[in-house]
């Protein structure tokens, strides 16, 4: 398997809206942000990266060899303490433990230190999306407490889980 990630590009819009189609499914998984509702939304978040300033949020597209998967977005950035959010969401349960989301985020995170500069990054994580928390915790995030009735879904507040690493 092969995982590329590419910038958020015009000629990603229909894939997503198509593989997003199913929002209630990926509710359960996180904010609203990883479930594009119109393809104006998502020409904002391109517009957002086009400069001439930097971005506040980065969004790339998961790919493997036929077609997309996912996406993982640096976002949230505050510059002027260099710390960021990283989230990551694999649209299809089909392509859900393929390793699709540990590759893409590996790689978002090596972005966002490097490239970026960050210093700190956050994972904001539904507390009931133990796949999510696995992942950044094996990454090397550390738990650092939970934000009560943070996110609210189906009518109901439910819990976010806080997970940081910190460039020394």
């Amino acid at each position: 398997m092969t995982v590329t990630l590419h910038a958020l590009a015009e000629q990603h819009i229909p894939q997503i809206l198509e593989a997003c189609q199913d929002w209630e499914e990926l509710a359960q998984y996180g904010p609203p942000y990883w479930r594009p509702r119109s393809s104006a939304e998502l020409r904002r978040k391109i517009a957002d990266t086009a400069g001439p300033q930097p971005a506040t949020a980065y969004t790339f597209v998961l790919a493997d060899d036929s077609h997309l998967v996912g996406e993982v977005s640096i976002h949230a950035i505050d510059w002027r303490n260099r710390v960021a959010q990283v989230g990551v969401c694999i649209w299809r349960p089909d392509d859900r433990g393929q390793g699709y989301g540990r590759a893409g985020t590996e790689a978002a995170i090596v972005w966002a230190l490097d490239e970026l500069g960050l210093l700190r990054l956050e994972a904001w994580i539904l507390a009931g999306n133990g796949a999510s928390q696995t992942l950044f915790t094996s990454l090397g995030f550390a738990f650092e407490g939970t934000l009560a009735g943070r996110y609210r879904r189906g009518g109901a507040q439910q819990d976010v889980t806080v997970y940081g690493l910190v460039r020394r």
